[in-house]
């Protein structure tokens, strides 16, 4: 079977087919907002967590099981892991964390998983936006490891990412349907974290 595209044009095509998840997600957040208060950020993080920590579990299941051991190592997923600086934030904000969602159920095999992946991933560089904002707005840096993250490692850990979704895309047995999986798993995360009513929630 031919691979019609790489790991970069894997990327694209997710970035290109997730374009309207993407832009309504942030739109709901709208943390770069100038009105955003402490109360109403505690809030955000407190319910980003109770979908970020069940997706992270479930992510180290599935591509655990699925990879083989060096890419695993190369990965390294539970490096990776964002709760537990939200949960430092919450901490600092002095707000309590939400209950955790269920895992989804559509999150079952190493497509799903990359799809999914893309997405935490790729808050990673919208994060170091976010952080410059929050620090000008004056949140202090102990409310800011989750947006934060990374720090300088964020490149070499995207570029990172996409490698090793080049080569797990290539042997796929079905490249399409690895991509098509991809794609809709990573629509169906920015679903998630499409936030309601963010501009009114305050607890």
């Amino acid at each position: 079977m031919t691979v019609d595209s790489g790991a970069e044009g894997l990327l694209a095509r997710l970035k290109r087919e997730t374009r309207p998840q993407h832009t309504r997600a942030e739109q709901a957040l709208d943390l770069l907002r100038p009105t955003l208060t402490r109360a109403q950020y505690a809030a955000l993080l407190a319910w980003q967590r109770a979908r970020q920590a069940p997706l992270e579990t479930a992510l180290e299941s599935v591509l655990g099981g699925a990879l083989p051991a060096s890419d695993w190592a190369a990965l390294d997923l539970p490096a990776r892991r964002k709760t537990p600086l939200l949960d430092l934030d919450l901490r600092a904000l002095g707000h309590a964390p939400h209950p955790d969602l269920p895992p989804p159920a559509w999150l079952a095999d190493e497509a799903d998983a990359w799809g999914c992946a893309y997405v935490l991933e790729g808050a990673t560089l919208g994060g170091q936006v976010v952080t410059r904002h929050l620090r000008r707005a004056g949140f202090p840096d102990a409310t800011l490891h989750f947006h934060a993250s990374y720090g300088e490692a964020v490149g070499p850990r995207w570029r990172t990412f996409g490698t090793l979704l080049d080569a797990r895309h290539a042997a796929a047995g079905d490249p399409a349907e690895f991509a098509t999986r991809a794609v809709q798993a990573a629509r169906l995360t920015f679903d998630l974290f499409t936030h309601p009513d963010a501009h009114t929630e305050a607890s």
